[in-house]
């Protein structure tokens, strides 16, 4: 913990703001959805939600795959885990859920991917910034117990355009994306190892078009991670990349130059 403090501190002392941005794309992107600080309507209702699975000792069998991963791995085991522990340790943060509440809501994504489902929190953030009317969201998780507390959550918030895939990802995930045609919008939070988080860009890139918009979630959290997010931005059909520290986004867009920035989030 305190080697990822000290990386952090780093990162905010060189890291800027919106006036240390010169492409129009990107500016508009950090000033009107990155650092919007406005409360959804959606926000109190899902804190709400938040606050039920953080209270809530249910223990439930949870298939642990492995290096601080919701699925992947073939080196799996077995243990009892609290949905309240679960809630406070594998679900997303709420300043990263509202993140990706705003960049939905910004981008207005038809096809939208998830890695990671864990209790669905992160499914529900996007879900409820979507047009339920028009936009898939497939997300993929693990371990059948959660997957079901993740559905159960799902059906409690009345969000039907959400389909959930369970089962090993390097199985699944294959499967899943010879059926689909593209992909808008793509939050990868599953095996935070080096090798699984490439080879799970690798795979969805295929369906990838120029406006895809690609989300990586804790790309400082190991030294795999860092590598492997260092590997992705330097992909020839990457041309703009926004490290956030806690979060890092990708885009394909051919109209832009070849850029990297660091923001503050």
């Amino acid at each position: 913990m305190l080697l990822y403090a000290l990386k952090y501190l780093y990162f905010y002392f060189k890291a800027g703001y919106q006036h240390t941005v010169y492409s129009p794309f990107i500016y508009e992107l950090y000033t009107l959805a990155i650092q919007d600080k406005k409360e959804y309507y959606a926000f109190s209702e899902l804190e709400n939600l938040c606050q039920e699975l953080i209270s809530d000792r249910t223990q439930l069998e949870v298939t642990d795959f492995g290096a601080g991963s919701k699925i992947g791995s073939n080196k799996n085991s077995f243990n009892k885990r609290s949905i309240s522990e679960i809630a406070r340790h594998s679900a997303i943060t709420q300043k990263k859920a509202q993140l990706l509440f705003r960049l939905v809501e910004y981008f207005k994504p038809k096809t939208i991917l998830e890695l990671g489902t864990s209790l669905g929190i992160s499914t529900l953030f996007m879900a409820l910034a979507a047009d339920s009317s028009k936009t898939q969201i497939i997300t993929f998780e693990g371990c059948p117990q959660i997957a079901e507390k993740a559905k159960e959550n799902f059906e409690e918030l009345e969000q039907e355009n959400i389909e959930i895939i369970v089962g090993n990802i390097d199985k699944t995930l294959p499967k899943t994306l010879i059926s689909l045609t593209s992909l808008d919008f793509i939050f990868l939070d599953a095996n935070h190892r080096y090798e699984p988080t490439l080879n799970y860009f690798n795979q969805i890139l295929e369906k990838c078009h120029n406006d895809t918009v690609i989300i990586l979630d804790d790309i400082h959290w190991s030294e795999g991670m860092e590598k492997a997010w260092k590997e992705i931005i330097k992909h020839e059909k990457v041309t703009v990349s926004i490290d956030l520290f806690q979060l890092g986004l990708i885009f394909l867009r051919k109209e832009q130059p070849k850029q990297h920035f660091d923001l503050r989030f």
